[in-house]
Protein backbone atom coordinates (compact mmCIF):
# COMPACT_ATOMS: atom_id res chain seq x y z
CA UNK A 1 0.00 0.00 0.00
CA UNK A 2 2.71 2.43 0.93
CA UNK A 3 4.41 1.76 -2.88
CA UNK A 4 1.56 2.52 -3.88
CA UNK A 5 0.50 5.39 -2.64
CA UNK A 6 4.80 6.72 -2.88
CA UNK A 7 4.20 6.26 -6.72
CA UNK A 8 0.94 8.39 -7.03
CA UNK A 9 2.57 10.83 -5.48
CA UNK A 10 5.47 10.97 -7.40
CA UNK A 11 3.73 10.21 -10.50
CA UNK A 12 1.22 13.50 -9.74
CA UNK A 13 4.59 15.67 -9.81
CA UNK A 14 6.61 13.97 -12.89
CA UNK A 15 3.50 14.63 -14.76
CA UNK A 16 3.00 18.49 -13.88
CA UNK A 17 7.03 18.40 -14.88
CA UNK A 18 6.71 16.63 -18.27
CA UNK A 19 3.95 19.01 -19.09
CA UNK A 20 5.85 21.75 -18.35
CA UNK A 21 9.34 20.55 -20.22
CA UNK A 22 6.51 20.03 -23.16
CA UNK A 23 5.08 23.55 -23.21
CA UNK A 24 8.35 25.38 -22.99
CA UNK A 25 9.92 22.85 -25.69
CA UNK A 26 7.18 24.11 -28.11
CA UNK A 27 7.89 27.66 -28.32
CA UNK A 28 9.97 28.71 -31.37
CA UNK A 29 13.77 29.78 -30.82
CA UNK A 30 13.48 28.00 -27.48
CA UNK A 31 15.49 25.34 -26.06
CA UNK A 32 14.96 23.59 -22.91
CA UNK A 33 17.60 21.83 -20.19
CA UNK A 34 15.99 19.92 -17.63
CA UNK A 35 17.11 18.69 -14.22
CA UNK A 36 20.87 19.97 -14.92
CA UNK A 37 22.83 21.14 -12.36
CA UNK A 38 24.03 24.28 -11.49
CA UNK A 39 27.22 24.67 -11.83
CA UNK A 40 30.14 27.38 -11.04
CA UNK A 41 32.32 29.73 -13.36
CA UNK A 42 34.10 26.97 -14.50
CA UNK A 43 31.61 24.35 -15.18
CA UNK A 44 32.15 22.32 -12.41
CA UNK A 45 29.13 21.75 -9.96
CA UNK A 46 28.47 23.91 -7.49
CA UNK A 47 28.07 23.24 -3.96
CA UNK A 48 26.66 25.17 -0.91
CA UNK A 49 25.38 24.81 1.94
CA UNK A 50 26.40 23.11 5.53
CA UNK A 51 26.24 20.11 3.63
CA UNK A 52 28.26 21.24 0.97
CA UNK A 53 25.66 19.54 -1.33
CA UNK A 54 24.50 20.37 -5.57
CA UNK A 55 21.50 21.17 -6.56
CA UNK A 56 19.79 20.56 -9.90
CA UNK A 57 17.24 23.05 -11.86
CA UNK A 58 13.89 21.48 -12.85
CA UNK A 59 13.92 23.65 -16.37
CA UNK A 60 16.42 26.21 -17.84
CA UNK A 61 15.13 27.86 -20.48
CA UNK A 62 17.93 28.47 -23.42
CA UNK A 63 16.75 31.57 -25.75
CA UNK A 64 19.63 32.79 -28.54
CA UNK A 65 22.09 30.49 -26.77
CA UNK A 66 21.73 31.99 -23.75
CA UNK A 67 19.57 31.32 -20.76
CA UNK A 68 17.12 33.35 -20.22
CA UNK A 69 15.17 31.23 -17.62
CA UNK A 70 14.97 28.68 -14.74
CA UNK A 71 11.74 27.72 -13.99
CA UNK A 72 10.81 25.65 -10.77
CA UNK A 73 7.93 22.91 -11.37
CA UNK A 74 5.47 23.09 -8.50
CA UNK A 75 2.05 21.19 -8.13
CA UNK A 76 -0.75 23.57 -7.59
CA UNK A 77 -2.22 20.50 -5.02
CA UNK A 78 -1.30 17.81 -3.62
CA UNK A 79 -2.90 14.06 -3.21
CA UNK A 80 -4.73 13.81 -0.33
CA UNK A 81 -4.52 10.73 1.80
CA UNK A 82 -5.46 9.75 5.96
CA UNK A 83 -2.00 10.19 7.59
CA UNK A 84 -0.26 6.87 8.09
CA UNK A 85 1.41 5.68 11.15
CA UNK A 86 3.83 2.68 10.76
CA UNK A 87 6.58 1.17 12.09
CA UNK A 88 9.37 0.44 9.46
CA UNK A 89 10.15 -2.45 8.19
CA UNK A 90 13.42 -4.40 10.09
CA UNK A 91 13.77 -1.24 12.11
CA UNK A 92 12.07 0.24 14.87
CA UNK A 93 11.75 3.53 13.10
CA UNK A 94 7.99 4.84 14.10
CA UNK A 95 7.26 6.94 11.06
CA UNK A 96 4.40 9.42 10.52
CA UNK A 97 3.43 10.24 7.06
CA UNK A 98 1.34 13.31 6.11
CA UNK A 99 0.14 14.49 2.50
CA UNK A 100 2.96 16.06 0.45
CA UNK A 101 4.20 16.87 -2.91
CA UNK A 102 7.50 14.68 -4.40
CA UNK A 103 9.48 18.22 -5.10
CA UNK A 104 8.43 19.23 -1.19
CA UNK A 105 8.95 16.84 1.70
CA UNK A 106 9.86 18.23 5.07
CA UNK A 107 11.43 15.43 7.22
CA UNK A 108 10.76 16.55 11.49
CA UNK A 109 13.26 13.96 13.30
CA UNK A 110 13.23 15.02 17.92
CA UNK A 111 16.16 16.55 18.68
CA UNK A 112 16.47 14.32 21.75
CA UNK A 113 17.40 11.54 19.67
CA UNK A 114 21.33 12.46 20.21
CA UNK A 115 22.79 13.81 23.17
CA UNK A 116 25.06 16.44 20.54
CA UNK A 117 24.92 17.91 17.45
CA UNK A 118 23.88 15.10 14.67
CA UNK A 119 26.40 13.58 12.37
CA UNK A 120 24.47 14.25 9.28
CA UNK A 121 26.77 12.07 7.26
CA UNK A 122 24.67 9.38 6.26
CA UNK A 123 22.38 11.44 5.24
CA UNK A 124 24.52 13.91 2.79
CA UNK A 125 25.74 10.52 1.26
CA UNK A 126 22.06 8.99 0.71
CA UNK A 127 21.41 12.74 -1.44
CA UNK A 128 25.14 12.07 -2.99
CA UNK A 129 24.31 8.59 -3.90
CA UNK A 130 20.33 9.76 -5.30
CA UNK A 131 21.64 12.79 -7.62
CA UNK A 132 23.28 10.79 -10.20
CA UNK A 133 26.92 12.14 -11.33
CA UNK A 134 25.58 13.23 -14.90
CA UNK A 135 22.73 15.02 -16.89
CA UNK A 136 19.70 13.22 -17.47
CA UNK A 137 20.25 11.98 -21.25
CA UNK A 138 17.94 13.15 -23.90
CA UNK A 139 14.16 13.03 -23.55
CA UNK A 140 14.85 10.95 -20.97
CA UNK A 141 14.22 11.85 -16.87
CA UNK A 142 16.99 11.58 -14.44
CA UNK A 143 16.02 9.55 -11.77
CA UNK A 144 17.67 11.38 -9.30
CA UNK A 145 17.00 13.99 -6.52
CA UNK A 146 17.02 17.51 -6.41
CA UNK A 147 17.46 19.31 -3.71
CA UNK A 148 18.39 18.95 0.26
CA UNK A 149 18.15 21.89 2.61
CA UNK A 150 20.88 22.73 5.60
CA UNK A 151 19.20 20.82 8.82
CA UNK A 152 17.87 23.39 11.12
CA UNK A 153 17.02 23.30 14.88
CA UNK A 154 13.99 24.72 16.39
CA UNK A 155 11.71 23.70 19.15
CA UNK A 156 13.25 20.58 19.95
CA UNK A 157 12.76 19.23 16.34
CA UNK A 158 15.26 18.80 13.22
CA UNK A 159 13.71 19.75 10.22
CA UNK A 160 15.31 19.21 6.13
CA UNK A 161 13.24 20.11 3.28
CA UNK A 162 13.96 17.73 0.27
CA UNK A 163 12.89 18.10 -3.37
CA UNK A 164 12.84 14.30 -4.97
CA UNK A 165 12.64 14.97 -8.42
CA UNK A 166 12.39 12.71 -10.70
CA UNK A 167 14.14 10.30 -8.58
CA UNK A 168 11.94 6.72 -7.71
CA UNK A 169 10.36 5.50 -4.83
CA UNK A 170 13.31 3.58 -3.74
CA UNK A 171 14.92 6.79 -2.75
CA UNK A 172 11.96 7.38 -0.31
CA UNK A 173 12.45 4.10 1.08
CA UNK A 174 16.27 4.66 1.12
CA UNK A 175 15.77 7.93 2.74
CA UNK A 176 13.77 5.65 5.61
CA UNK A 177 16.27 3.51 6.22
CA UNK A 178 19.12 6.16 6.42
CA UNK A 179 17.17 8.13 8.94
CA UNK A 180 17.16 4.70 10.96
CA UNK A 181 20.51 4.00 10.55
CA UNK A 182 21.30 8.03 12.05
CA UNK A 183 19.87 6.69 15.31
CA UNK A 184 16.36 8.13 15.09
CA UNK A 185 13.76 6.10 16.78
CA UNK A 186 10.67 8.53 15.35
CA UNK A 187 10.76 11.06 12.06
CA UNK A 188 7.52 12.78 10.66
CA UNK A 189 7.27 13.50 6.94
CA UNK A 190 4.59 15.58 5.19
CA UNK A 191 3.98 19.04 4.26
CA UNK A 192 4.44 21.29 7.57
CA UNK A 193 4.62 24.70 6.36
CA UNK A 194 5.63 26.94 3.04
CA UNK A 195 9.01 27.61 4.57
Amino acid sequence: MLSDLLDQIREYYLTRLVDVINDHGERDGVQVAYEVAFCDDDGEVATEGELDLPCRADLIVVENGEVADSVQVDTAEMLSFDALDFVWPDTSLNVHLEPFQWNWLQLKIPADTWSGEPDWTLLRQWFLDWFQDHDPHDEELLGGVHYLSDPTLADGVWQLTIDLGSAPINAFEDLLDVVDALGAKSVELGQFSDE
